[in-house]
């Protein structure tokens, strides 16, 4: 699954996990990565652990 810092343009699954200013997000639905949809900015496709 991918890992790392999140991306525009990635495609993720559940239960991927990235990182995004310095935090650990786990993904929650099947989406592509799109600007304006950072982790922190998105809850109902990231979940911070």
């Amino acid at each position: 699954p991918p890992s790392g810092t999140w991306t525009t343009g990635t495609a993720y699954s559940p239960g991927d996990q990235v990182t995004y200013n310095g935090a650990t997000y786990k993904c929650l639905q099947a989406h592509t990565a799109l600007a304006g949809w950072e982790p922190a900015n998105t809850a109902a496709l990231w979940q911070k652990v």
